[in-house]
Formats: C-alpha cells, sequence, structure tokens
C-alpha cells in the first residue's frame, strides 16, 4: 500500500490512522481516565494489543477492541518502505487534558511479546516485508537463518 501512496498522501493517511486509532482506543475505555498507553505488535500473521489505562494513579490493563487490530495491520502496511522493512512495534500514549496522542514506532529493536514467538513468524514477516541485509537487525538474521548480521 504504501508504493500506491507517496509523499504528502502518505503522511496524510497515516495521520488519518493514528487519529482513527486514537479514537478507537478512547472508545473503547470508560471515562475517568487519565492516561491510556496502547501498544501493537505484529511479524508475519502474529497480532498482539495491548491497552493499559491509568485512572487516578493506578494502571490496570483492559481489553482493546478488535477494530484496533485492523488499524495497526493497516498502519504496518502504510509505514513499509521496501528494502527497509517495516516498524515492529508502536506504543500510542494518549493523556492529558486534552487526549494528545503521541505515537512511537520501533524499527530496530525486537518487540517485547507477552508470549514466545517462533522464529517462522519472522521469516513469514521478511517474505511479506522484505529488509536488505543491511537493514536486517543483529537480533533478527539468526532468527531469519542468516547468523550475525553487519
Amino acid at each position: 500500500m504504501s508504493e500506491a501512496l507517496g509523499g504528502l498522501d502518505l503522511i496524510l493517511r497515516r495521520s488519518e490512522l493514528e487519529t482513527a486509532l486514537a479514537r478507537e482506543v478512547d472508545g473503547s475505555v470508560r471515562a475517568g481516565w487519565r492516561s491510556l498507553r496502547f501498544e501493537g505488535r505484529e511479524a508475519g500473521t502474529v497480532s498482539e494489543v495491548q491497552l493499559f489505562v491509568d485512572r487516578n494513579g493506578v494502571v490496570k490493563k483492559e481489553e482493546p477492541s478488535d477494530h484496533s487490530f485492523d488499524l495497526v495491520e493497516e498502519l504496518r502496511k502504510l509505514m513499509y518502505r521496501p528494502g527497509y522493512g517495516t516498524w515492529f512495534s508502536l506504543t500510542m500514549k494518549i493523556g492529558g487534558d486534552q487526549g494528545q496522542a503521541e505515537t512511537h514506532y520501533n524499527y530496530d529493536e525486537e518487540a517485547a511479546w507477552t508470549f514466545p514467538l517462533s522464529d517462522q513468524s519472522y521469516v513469514e514477516d521478511q517474505k511479506q516485508f522484505p529488509r536488505d541485509p543491511e537493514h536486517i537487525p543483529a537480533w533478527l538474521a539468526p532468527k531469519l537463518g542468516l547468523g550475525a548480521s553487519n
């Protein structure tokens, strides 16, 4: 999808998807929160999302909506760059009185999965979002059967 969109269109679509995700996350929890932290991870066909809600200094994990998976997947596809790959995880923080959202993408570090992820998921991910050898992080190379990278 990122090949079909370029420049300003890509930036605008990314902004639209981030806004939609922030609204989806906000709409999936009851009112009265101080801040929200949404985490998304993907590799191959495996996805994981988590939502942490801060109410008066007490942070509890809540179930994010099913639609959040779709938005995460679409964002990941949109942000793929041929040869460079795409991100492994994202963290969106929503907070403050105005509900400002800030999103950080992790392109290089192994995602913090809550369960063991098979190397095959990373092999599938490399097929779907190929990275040139110079853009494969050192931790990922052995999972792809390439030995040490760089």
